[in-house]
């Protein structure tokens, strides 16, 4: 697939939100390009919606060395290195040096630094996706209440503590920089039902954020039906809690048959590798077990979120309870995150004591702190701040929260 950095910008008649929208940041994954070039066609051909948009809409192609190519990517995983150091050094070099992918982010940056001087904060992001595997499509978000209220409002399952667990996304790092960022993973690649899903995705956001009014998109329903359909008998959100990372040379294979949201039992066999045999360590939910060639992680398992405990956290947030932390004993901030993000990341430790006891733990992540630094000594659990309205080599497989 070949196409331009910028597939479209939308100028509104009104004043209103900058909403921009990436696809393709992986070139295996084309239905989002493809979704949006039929959405800009549709803003362009329906008399006076333009003057009736507000503020402005902004379609970008991702990896386009990758999509030529229909690989996800050509030298390296453009969303894994979004990290304020390594932006910085790409910067200082020339337009044409580096990797594929240095050169392709280097783009990209450069976009996102003009968009963010340019109009006012927050930016609305939508980065889409699909997957390997079979299953419904699902959202993915920072944990910061203001990303949730469009998430929601695509009435797909919501996955909490993915962008904790992967880090160096393009999502993480605008969430970073304070912009509303959300991404959509639709279905499988070679699905042609994941362009019409991201595509429903894309005008359920633009009402949602502002771009456009609810009258100004008469299919609006059809849509909202279309990914409540796909959800059916799904939970409203899931909580990660397992990440199985992996390179090349570990020679993983995933077994066949897996498939998103799939039940899998405590002591299952999901996979091997070149050590064994691989067993789930929950009984949880399967998210994007790997059926690709490339990629850095095996599967993922997740546990249910009640839309109770969402309410919970959102209103504890809210209340501003988070902000008494500092005045729990045995629960200290730690100001040295020891991971990129800086200011953008808020870490406290817990005393021994205190991180055996499961309530104290699950306090912590009703508030937003998902990701698990600790390093043998006291436990260390990080979030991102709220604000509201990589190198190469073998990765830790990654824990989040308690096993059963």
């Amino acid at each position: 697939m070949a196409v331009d950095r910028w597939l479209g910008v939308v100028e509104g008649g009104l004043p209103g939100p900058t909403m921009v929208v990436v696809g393709g940041i992986h070139g295996n994954e084309p239905s989002g390009v493809l979704a949006l070039q039929r959405v800009l066609a549709e803003l362009d051909s329906r008399p006076g919606l333009r003057e009736r948009l507000r503020g402005r809409f902004i379609a970008l192609g991702g990896n386009l060395g990758a999509l030529r190519q229909d690989v996800r990517f050509l030298d390296r995983d453009l969303n894994r290195s979004w990290y304020p150091d390594h932006l910085e050094a790409l910067l200082a070099q020339a337009d044409d040096e580096g990797s594929p992918e240095d050169i392709e982010q280097r783009e990209l940056l450069r976009i996102f630094n003009q968009l963010d001087e340019a109009y006012d904060h927050p930016l609305v992001v939508m980065d889409l996706h699909s997957f390997s595997a079979e299953g419904p499509p699902f959202s993915v978000i920072a944990d910061t209440l203001r990303n949730r209220p469009i998430a929601l409002e695509l009435r797909a399952p919501i996955i909490f503590g993915l962008e904790e667990a992967v880090q160096g996304t393009l999502l993480g790092y605008l969430a970073d920089r304070g912009h509303i960022a959300v991404g959509f993973e639709a279905g499988q690649h070679e699905d042609p039902r994941t362009v019409e899903n991201h595509a429903a995705a894309v005008w359920i956001a633009m009402v949602r954020a502002g771009v456009l009014e609810r009258a100004d998109v008469p299919e609006l329903r059809s849509f909202e039906a279309r990914l409540e359909e796909a959800a059916d008998g799904l939970p409203a959100a899931v909580e990660l809690v397992y990440r199985h990372a992996i390179v090349p040379e570990d020679r993983f294979r995933m077994d066949p048959g897996f498939h998103n949201f799939q039940p899998v039992r405590r002591g299952q066999r999901l996979a091997a590798d070149g050590e064994g045999h691989i067993h789930s360590p929950y009984a949880a939910r399967m998210l994007m077990p790997l059926y690709q060639g490339q990629g850095e992680d095996g599967f993922f398992l997740a546990r249910d979120l009640s839309p109770r405990r969402m309410q919970l956290a959102a209103g504890l947030r809210e209340l501003g309870v988070d902000r008494l932390l500092d005045y729990v004993p045995g629960l200290a901030h730690d100001g040295d995150p020891t991971q990129s993000g800086g200011d953008a990341v808020e870490v406290y430790g817990l005393a021994r004591q205190l991180a055996e006891r499961g309530p104290i733990k699950d306090a912590l992540r009703l508030m937003g702190f998902r990701r698990d630094l600790s390093d043998g000594g006291s436990m260390r659990l990080t979030r991102r701040r709220q604000i509201e309205s990589g190198a190469r080599g073998k990765r830790p497989n990654a824990r989040f929260g308690d096993g059963d």
